[in-house]
């Protein structure tokens, strides 16, 4: 079976005739990546561990900025012959079912079901069913994964499983109605792009986010009401002649949906709706990864005291969000088939473009969407 793997600097393809190592530079880092071969795994769907789990067959899969954490570690920690595969969502068929499986049968096609903070089954852990979601075979239990409908191509399918179900949740926490004055953070962040194509039909006032006017046109043919273009070091938004002028209209916004709270809630904060229940949500953290790369973040905006006082002071509500629960990710699935939802796709790469499949998703500042990696 093949994995797409980060390698140790000494990593040698000739270890299996098929692999295919390649370098990129990554936040300063040298990445050994590869497409790896190793031993199918084996499934007896009569042994008591496998009743209720399921032998599943990737058919794509792509990598979140979550996975960019769990890169640059392994880049900079593993020994030299090791590798580590990685991947966040995915779409597969099912090729073996255990001899208690309800919700599956073999044949199914299906995402993998993050669920969080329950998975719907004591004793399987809720959240991202692996890490490792490259890996061609795997066995999951059957409440991990969700079977998709024909409408949900297997493009838009292997990078939805994360982005859907936390912007369906966060959305729904924020108890979004038509009318309702929507700011979303870091517009061109995959996060906020599900965010933004689940927006669309609302009937919201929808403002975003960006340090560029880049993709304008494409967010605004998505629903954004107005692009506007922040200092990413400004210590607050608010004297900004655009959010002025928002404020002056609506009194202050309703909801912010932002992707990375260290980067912006001491910064958007005081742009909510005073003693009114104004709503941010955050799903997420910038600061991932300095601790491999040796760049420290700077945090920039209201200090924590400052932010909780402006908080209890206005009545405005913080609000934390991981993922989401199954029903999220099924309206997620349910809203793309009815036309809904709005998902894009950056490119779909397969076979031995494993570089540019990673410098694509990570580096490339015309990066607009999902990019997928499609197994040939």
């Amino acid at each position: 079976m093949r994995n797409l793997s980060i390698c140790g600097s000494s990593f040698v393809k000739t270890m299996h005739p098929d692999n295919l190592v390649q370098s990129i530079q990554m936040e300063g880092i040298n990445v050994v990546c590869g497409l790896i071969h190793t031993e199918d795994i084996t499934f007896d769907p009569e042994a008591p561990e496998n009743f209720s789990r399921v032998l599943i067959k990737k058919r794509a899969f792509s990598c979140n900025y979550r996975d960019k954490s769990f890169i640059l570690k392994a880049a900079t920690n593993l020994s030299d012959y090791q590798f580590f595969s990685i991947g966040s969502d995915f779409v597969a068929d099912v090729i073996a079912i255990g001899a208690k499986v309800t919700s599956l049968k073999v044949g199914d096609r299906v995402i993998g079901n993050n669920a969080y903070p329950h998975s719907g089954v004591e004793g399987i852990r809720p959240g991202v069913p692996t890490n490792q979601g490259s890996t061609e075979l795997q066995i999951f239990h059957e409440v991990k994964l969700l079977k998709i409908p024909p409408e949900l191509p297997d493009e838009v399918a292997a990078g939805f499983s994360i982005g859907a179900q936390t912007a369906h949740s966060m959305i729904r926490k924020l108890a979004v109605k038509p009318g309702d004055n929507v700011l979303v953070t870091s517009a061109k962040s995959n996060t906020s792009l599900f965010v933004i194509g689940a927006l669309k039909h609302r009937g919201v006032n929808l403002y975003a986010t960006s340090t560029s006017h880049r993709f304008e046109q494409e967010l605004l043919q998505m629903g954004v009401k107005q692009l506007i273009q922040v200092d990413p070091n400004a210590e607050s938004w608010s004297a900004m002649p655009q959010f002025q002028e928002i404020m002056a209209n609506t009194g202050g916004l309703d909801c912010i949906v932002d992707p990375f709270f260290d980067l912006h809630v001491g910064k958007v904060i005081s742009l909510l709706k005073p003693g009114d229940g104004g709503r941010y949500t955050t799903c997420g953290l910038y600061d991932q990864y300095s601790d491999s790369t040796g760049n420290p973040f700077k945090y920039h905006g209201l200090p924590l005291a400052g932010l909780l006082t402006f908080a209890m002071i206005n009545n405005v509500q913080l609000i934390g969000n991981c993922v989401g629960q199954t029903s999220d990710l099924q309206h997620g699935i349910q809203n793309y088939a009815e036309g809904k939802f709005q998902v894009i796709v950056d490119s779909v790469f397969s076979d031995k473009n494993i570089k540019e499949f990673l410098e694509r998703t990570y580096s490339d500042r015309h990066r607009f969407g999902k990019v997928i990696f499609r197994y040939s």
